[in-house]
């Protein structure tokens, strides 16, 4: 039986070409993009769930040094279309395989809401792993209005079906908390029916 990780990953290969065509507005993270400017000491950075690489133009064009990661080959193959310079790795979340202390800062935009909670500290320290001493990431979350986890139909994409947890401000802080991340600022986003909790951080 597939696990809700599985079925998450199945559904982005399905939807990769139609999800990169309708979600390529690289200014929708702009303005955390430059608090993170601002707040990131070196140029070295690893976009954690990078997708179709939608943000990952906004860090070439800024002239980072960029490594993208993504569970999900169906999604990686759109972003080679759009990434030059930087490096494209197929690789999940649970099995970060980079030497310690490799990177500057890590970007974690809309993709650690698809780890089931009960796992989402677990995942938050081996990213914590990977950051050097003082490093700094961002990291957005959907906030908990009526449903708390699960499968969501998505009758948008002809029903496809992709696992999503849901936050409190609170709650992910906590989580936060847990993998031994400080919280430098937090500030939400408001899109259409939907809350974006956003977090930048320190190691």
């Amino acid at each position: 039986m597939e696990t809700i990780t599985e079925k998450t990953i199945k559904t982005y290969d399905e939807i990769a070409k139609h999800f990169s065509d309708t979600h390529f507005d690289s200014i929708f993270w702009q303005k955390e993009f430059k608090i993170f400017q601002k707040l990131i000491k070196g140029n070295k950075v690893i976009d954690i769930g990078c997708g179709a690489g939608r943000d990952a133009v906004l860090f070439e064009k800024a002239g980072f040094d960029y490594t993208g990661i993504d569970a999900s080959s169906g999604m990686l193959k759109e972003a080679k279309k759009r990434v030059k310079k930087g490096k494209l790795i197929l690789m999940d979340f649970y099995n970060l395989k980079f030497p310690p202390e490799t990177f500057d800062g890590f970007w974690a935009a809309a993709s650690i809401l698809h780890i089931p909670k009960h796992r989402a500290a677990k995942v938050l320290r081996n990213i914590i792993k990977i950051i050097k001493p003082n490093g700094v990431g961002f990291i957005s979350v959907k906030e908990k209005q009526s449903i708390n986890e699960g499968i969501i139909k998505e009758n948008k994409y002809g029903g496809i079906q992709r696992y999503f947890a849901f936050y409190t401000q609170k709650e992910f802080e906590k989580k936060l908390k847990e993998a031994g991340f400080a919280l430098i600022r937090n500030r939400t986003l408001k899109e259409s029916n939907t809350n974006w909790l956003c977090y930048f951080v320190r190691k």
